[in-house]
């Protein structure tokens, strides 16, 4: 099956391209140095990217591979420009914490700084072939969709983004809503597959295949590996634990590919951990493990504020929802921080600075609750399960009803608990961990109630995408667990041999511990555990399934469209079985672009469309239906059955004159193509006789 993707190689590597030199040459042009750029370089490409799309819409210039390369080189000259005047340094003077003697990889590391530049790139490859694998399992063929409601909207986009250059987060929704002066939507994602849409024949489908196996498979273990890093230190086998425990959960990145499908989030939550990394280093050695952090001196303050800055906005050209999972996550990391600092400052007797620092924390949740209450939404999932369950769900990485349990993930995570309290300083870690858990609980379980819309409304209540959340602080946890039962299993094996008397066998003991732990993680972590999210997601790519919004003929018929209409040809569709897809796949206009929301009728949303769409097959001269089609410049009729995306939708009833065509009871319409159940028609009943 992966043989079917070769052919889409060259594609890809553009991707990743576009995907790591913008944030890298942002990145050294800034000042920044060191092999950990290339775990945070995607962040920062994306908020190039993101940032490009607002400006070149702005002013009036077409986004594009040439744009968009232009805009990285301009960009990284104007971070050379604002980083030129910062001074090296980095770092406050003060050494590193030494080796404590209890730490056998601590003391088995000194010396050997490599260990964790090869534990990284073990780590990074082992969770790339882990994900792209399972993902490309899941998708099936390179040119397959998700037959989810959401898809129509984001393969649209992506066109959208092509054929009118406009890439703008402030603008993207117009293709939706052409009147509308601000459209917002976060459009990154788009942005990043239309630069490969020509690469792969002109499919947008493939293109957003690729951008997914690109952002889940490799975007996502390097940026977890980078937080790792943040967090426990150079350590080569939290590395790699990092890197597998990021394949290993079935909320994300998989959970996210069957539900909605949420592609945005995906690409938001697949960086945020750079920003949490970034935000620890800021905060300074007494929110880490890593006994090798220092704290920044005012230049390496200024350096970290202003990356932190970029790639909080790469999240809002993302998906919002990420930064409101890292404003959850920074509560109990900031306050442990703000404590530290202001008992060294009473300890000190500093009363300037202890004022200073109840100053800076009013200000500090009064723009906490600012930015929740502006992220927060009114729109409501139901629960769906018991609130002891859900706890369970959370806890145990089962969540929304997945049976099988990751149970190496979850050892490895109580493993991580007990080094995290025993260590202190990532004790709000842990608190970090059960709050997002405490979240998915609420919207899983909880009542409605306006303590529950504040608590969980910026997730829009759903269960779903907090769970995809329980990751970012799953991983850390799991990484610095495998790195304590090596170093356990390491020190006992030592001692055992010392009192053997053969304490030079005891050097051994480490790097044995350690691949012993990593042996039963990596393949442990990919057993049963992601079984039924595998099942699930192939479920919803499938071509033929009960709630398919296309089918494989309805797919060939679209791809015929452009040979059989003419560019600014109007096609009548109705969104609910999958029609609005005939500008994705041959972009050729059509009535509308998405869905309506469910509860709008289409009488009420446009009357024209609602005439010609019950009354075009028998329409004739000077009819509300001809009208309507001269109105809206319809020439042709796309007739896709009665199979809905929602197969109960009464909305998508509305357009009985377009679904299940009887070609003897529609003079109005004349058949053009048929392939299959799926048949082209078009319009005569309104020509003049």
């Amino acid at each position: 099956m992966l043989t079917d993707w070769w052919p889409y190689l060259p594609a890809f590597l553009v991707l990743l391209a576009f995907l790591w030199l913008p944030g890298l040459a942002l990145l050294w042009a800034f000042g920044q140095r060191g092999g950990r750029m290339l775990l945070t370089a995607p962040a920062f490409s994306v908020a190039v990217v993101g940032l490009t799309g607002v400006v070149l819409d702005l002013v009036g210039v077409p986004y594009g591979v040439l744009s968009q390369v232009l805009a990285a080189v301009a960009l990284a000259a104007l971070a050379w420009l604002v980083g030129r005047p910062l001074p090296r340094g980095g770092h406050a003077p003060g050494a590193h914490a030494a080796a404590s003697p209890e730490d056998p990889e601590a003391r088995f590391g000194d010396g050997r700084r490599w260990l964790f530049p090869a534990g990284a790139a073990a780590g990074l490859a082992v969770g790339t072939v882990l994900l792209v694998r399972r993902m490309a399992s899941v998708i099936g063929a390179p040119e397959a969709m998700a037959q989810r409601w959401d898809n129509i909207f984001h393969l649209n986009a992506i066109r959208y983004v092509v054929e009118t250059g406009s890439g703008s987060t402030l603008t993207l929704n117009r293709m939706v809503d052409p009147e509308s002066t601000v459209a917002l939507y976060p459009a990154a994602w788009h942005q990043l597959a239309s630069l490969v849409v020509p690469l792969t024949g002109d499919s947008v489908f493939v293109a957003h295949n690729l951008t997914l196996l690109a952002v889940a498979g490799l975007v996502w273990p390097a940026s977890c590996i980078f937080l790792v890093r943040c967090l426990v230190g150079p350590s080569p086998v939290a590395a790699v634990a990092a890197g597998t425990a990021a394949a290993g959960f079935s909320v994300f990145p998989l959970g996210l590919m069957a539900w909605g499908p949420l592609f945005p989030n995906i690409l938001a939550l697949a960086i945020a951990p750079v920003s949490l990394g970034l935000l620890v280093r800021l905060l300074g050695p007494g929110v880490s493990a890593d006994r090798t952090a220092r704290t920044p001196d005012a230049a390496g303050r200024i350096r970290l504020a202003a990356s932190l800055l970029v790639s909080l906005g790469a999240l809002f050209v993302s998906q919002p929802n990420a930064f409101l999972a890292l404003l959850v996550v920074a509560v109990p990391l900031t306050a442990t921080a703000w404590w530290l600092g202001l008992r060294a400052a009473a300890g000190a007797r500093r009363r300037g600075r202890s004022l200073g620092l109840v100053a800076l924390a009013a200000v500090l949740v009064a723009v906490w609750l600012l930015l929740w209450n502006v992220l927060t939404t009114s729109f409501v999932w139901e629960p769906s399960t018991t609130l002891a369950r859900a706890v369970g769900e959370a806890l145990l990485y089962g969540a929304n009803g997945r049976d099988d349990v990751p149970w190496v993930l979850v050892l490895l995570t109580g493993a991580g608990i007990y080094a995290a309290v025993t260590r202190r300083s990532l004790r709000w870690l842990v608190v970090a961990h059960l709050v997002l858990a405490y979240l998915y609980a609420v919207a899983a379980a909880g009542e409605e109630s306006p303590a529950r819309q504040w608590l969980v409304g910026g997730w829009y209540t759903d269960s779903y995408r907090l769970a995809a959340t329980l990751p970012m602080t799953a991983v850390p946890l799991v990484a610095l667990g495998a790195a304590h039962v090596a170093g356990g299993l390491a020190a006992g094996a030592a001692r055992l041999a010392s009192f053997a008397g053969r304490p030079r066998a005891g050097l051994a003991a480490y790097p044995v511990a350690a691949l012993v732990v990593l042996a039963l993680a990596v393949p442990y972590s990919q057993v049963d555990s992601l079984t039924q999210a595998t099942r699930w997601g192939k479920q919803y790519y499938a071509w033929e399934g009960p709630e398919s919004i296309l089918s494989r003929e309805e797919y060939e018929l679209l791809q015929e469209l452009d040979e059989l209409t003419e560019p600014g040809d109007v096609i009548a569709v109705n969104p609910w079985n999958g029609g609005s897809l005939a500008y994705a796949v041959s972009d050729r206009a059509v009535t509308q672009y998405h869905v309506e929301a469910p509860a709008t009728e289409l009488r009420a949303l446009d009357p024209e469309l609602h005439a010609l769409a019950t009354g075009i097959g028998g329409a004739v001269p000077d009819s509300p239906a001809c009208a309507a089609a001269e109105e809206l410049d319809v020439q042709w009729v796309l007739d896709f059955g009665t199979q809905f995306i929602i197969p109960d939708a009464r909305q998508a009833r509305d357009y009985s004159g377009i679904n299940a065509v009887d070609p003897q009871a529609a003079p109005g319409l004349a058949l053009v193509e048929r392939e299959g159940e799926a048949a082209l028609y078009e319009v005569v009943g309104c020509d003049a006789p």
